[in-house]
């Protein structure tokens, strides 16, 4: 087995592929999935408007997806504590050059200890990123392959 994608839920697809754009992200494709494949998929009443954009990065491939038939609610936006998925963590060369391109694609610095090894960021929908030097990433790139 071997992970497929990891799917985000944003509310604008142009939005977001830029931010993930400039983080690194390439588009590899879009697809529109129809109603009656996306109500037996998820359990949502049509009309789903169910898009998608997949960006890879790597050997990651982020789907970035979008319901306009059921738009997402305001909630509180997460954290660490919470369970589930806490956050995405992008290697970086230059985190100065990270931070400036997170800031100009619609994100926001939101922690930075200092240093340049980690900081907390945001995308344009909240959700939390961490940026780690590519020279302290706990998993080196091809350790146990």
């Amino acid at each position: 087995m071997d992970v497929s994608h990891i799917g985000l839920r944003v509310r604008d697809l142009e939005v977001s592929r830029k931010f993930y754009e400039a983080l690194g992200f390439a588009e590899v494709k879009r697809l529109t999935v129809p109603d009656q494949v996306a109500q037996g998929l998820l359990g949502l009443t049509p009309p789903i408007g169910f898009e998608a954009v997949y960006l890879r990065n790597g050997g990651v491939v982020l789907q970035l997806l979008t319901f306009s038939g059921h738009p997402p609610p305001d909630e509180p936006l997460r954290g660490m504590v919470g369970a589930g998925l806490t956050h995405l963590s992008i290697a970086v060369a230059d985190m100065a050059e990270a931070q400036s391109a997170v800031t100009s694609a619609g994100g926001a610095v939101i922690a930075d200890p200092g240093g340049g090894f980690a900081c907390m960021v945001r995308d344009p929908d909240g959700q939390l990123i961490e940026l780690v030097n590519e020279r302290v990433r706990p998993v080196p790139v091809n350790e146990g392959r």
